[in-house]
This record gives C-alpha cells, structure tokens and sequence, in this order.
C-alpha cells in the first residue's frame, strides 16, 4: 500500500494558474493600448490583460470635401469615394450623407487597417481589422463597430481565439489556443471561462469540468499526466466538498476538502480487498472493507457526480 499522501499533496497544490480573466475590448481603457502592450514582457497568460486594441468603433465625421462634386454621387444612393476623416482614410462605398456604407477599407493612422462591411460609419456584419504590428487581427462578425458573433482573434505572441463574441468580449462557446500548446475549450462569459470547459495544460494535466466567471467551480475532473485523477466538487477555483482522489496505480481515496485542504475519509487498495480510514493529518488507520463501503455509499448519496464516477471503479 503507499500510504505517503505526498504524491496526491504534491499534485493537488500545484501550481498551475486558471488562465482566465480578460481586459475589456473598450478602447478608453488604458491598459488595452498596443504600443505599450508590445513593449512590456512577451510571455503572458490569459490573466494578463493582453486584448489588442480595437479602432475607434464609429468615425466622427463625414468626409471632407463637397458631397457634389464627387464622380457618380448624384442620383445615386450608394457610390464609390475615396474619403478622409481625422481617424484615418477610406476607400469604398458611402451612402448619400457621405458616411462608409456597404463595403470598404479603412486605413486608420495608428497602423491599423480594417476592410469590411459598414453602416453609417459603424463596422457592422463581416470584415477584417488587421493591426500596425501586422501580425495581430480579428477577423468575423461585427456589431456598433466591435466584434459580435462568430470571429477569430490572433494575438501579436501568436495565441488565438476562435468562438462566438458578445459586445467586443468573448462570450458562448469558443476555443482559445496558447502558443505554449496549452488549450481551453468550452464556455466563455465576459472574457472568461465560464460553463462547462477543458483546459489542456503545457505540463500534460487536464481539467475538464465546469467553470464560473473565470475560475473551476461545480464538478470536474482533474486528470494528471502521470495518470492519476481527481473527481469531485470545485468553488472559487478550490476543491471543496466531497472527491475521489484515484492513483493510477488503482489506489482509490474519497475525501472531505476546504479550501483545497483534505478532511478525513477513507482509502481502497487496488483490488478493492483492503481498506484504511485516512485522517485529516494524512496517517492512515486499517479499517474495515464494511465500514468503507458504508462511507462510500454515503458519498455517493451526496453526489450524484461521483457516483457515476466510482461506479466506473468499484
């Protein structure tokens, strides 16, 4: 029997962080400005406030110039112009008023360069927004000039997020990828994980479950690359209430935790035969197969959720 906790303490403490809370797409927030952005440090997590900055999402005014004397204009709803505003210059159609309307390309003066579609100088329905540094874009659907719908998001380091957007934030289901190989997939909510999800990290470990806001919360499974795994209930981003802890050498525990710190509970060896009741300090006590089923039976009366789970192992 390996009655030494320290492979399961070790790998419950570690250090992985829930890459999840985003920045807002709104362009007043400072935080969001992409000079500064690409200046500071290279390596980032989704915790970091990374969202590239999004152009101005309506112009400020029409054209310069007279509406008149433009080829084509006249007796016509919509027309070809070549256009400045003080956010950059456009070529594409405008609608009587002046204003981008239908299909046309926007080159701001930051760099930045979006083609698309318009309406009344707003960036609504499909188009393509592709910043200075030349690697950064969005590409999908728009709403009151920001992204809403169904879009994919490439970042200047090379992460990606492919899904659906609400109002410029992630937000429904969508597949962000890290250029590190690590990988959520699953529900988004504000720019964070939220719903059901699976985390594939860089180290090989998984957690599959659900998320709120950002953070594991509800039941899920945390599957090590060594093989073992953990099944049980999450809130605020910590092991708390009842879980199996199963080795993969077959060893099975079921626990009480708080706050990520194990309670009591019991341990079965491998070929179920022989059973130990475990103490909040880590020791073990051999009890009987009875009295550890009884514990067992009761765990499952509890959750529902792991009683899938140990029926698979009983």
């Amino acid at each position: 029997m390996a009655s030494n906790n320290s492979r399961q303490d070790d790998a419950f403490v570690e250090h992985e962080s829930v890459r999840t809370s985003f920045s807002s797409l709104t362009v007043s927030n400072p935080r969001m400005d992409l000079i500064s952005r690409l200046s500071s440090k290279t390596s980032h997590t989704i915790s970091s406030p990374r969202i590239d900055r999004m152009p101005e999402p309506r112009l400020q005014t029409t054209m310069l110039g007279d509406l008149d004397n433009l080829s084509g204009m006249e007796g016509s709803r919509y027309s070809e112009a070549v256009m400045c505003f003080p956010e950059g210059n456009y070529t594409g159609m405008v609608n009587q008023a002046g204003k981008p309307d239908g299909r046309g390309t926007m080159r701001f003066n930051d760099g930045s360069v979006y083609n698309g579609e318009w309406q009344n100088s707003v960036m609504i329905g499909k188009g393509t927004c592709t910043y200075a540094d030349g690697h950064t874009k969005y590409e999908g659907e728009w709403k009151k000039g920001v992204p809403n719908g169904q879009g994919s998001f490439t970042y200047s380091n090379g992460d990606q997020y492919t899904g659906r957007w609400q109002k410029g934030l992630m937000d429904g289901e969508g597949v962000y990828k890290f250029k590190n190989s690590e990988r959520y997939e699953g529900g988004w909510k504000q720019n964070k994980h939220h719903g059901n999800g699976k985390f594939t990290y860089k180290s090989g470990n998984v957690y599959n479950g659900q998320w709120r806001y950002g953070m594991r919360d509800g039941h899920g499974m945390f599957i090590y690359a060594n093989g073992d795994e953990f099944a049980g209930e999450y809130y605020d981003d910590k092991k708390n209430g009842v879980g199996v802890y199963r080795r993969a050498d077959g060893e099975l525990e079921i626990k009480g935790y708080r706050n990520d710190i194990p309670d009591e509970g019991v341990r079965f060896s491998a070929n179920r035969k022989r059973a130990w009741e475990v103490k909040c300090d880590g020791s073990c006590v051999v009890t009987s197969i009875k009295s550890a089923k009884n514990f067992r039976e009761n765990t499952c009366m509890i959750s529902p959720f792991l009683a899938q789970y140990l029926d698979k192992y009983s």
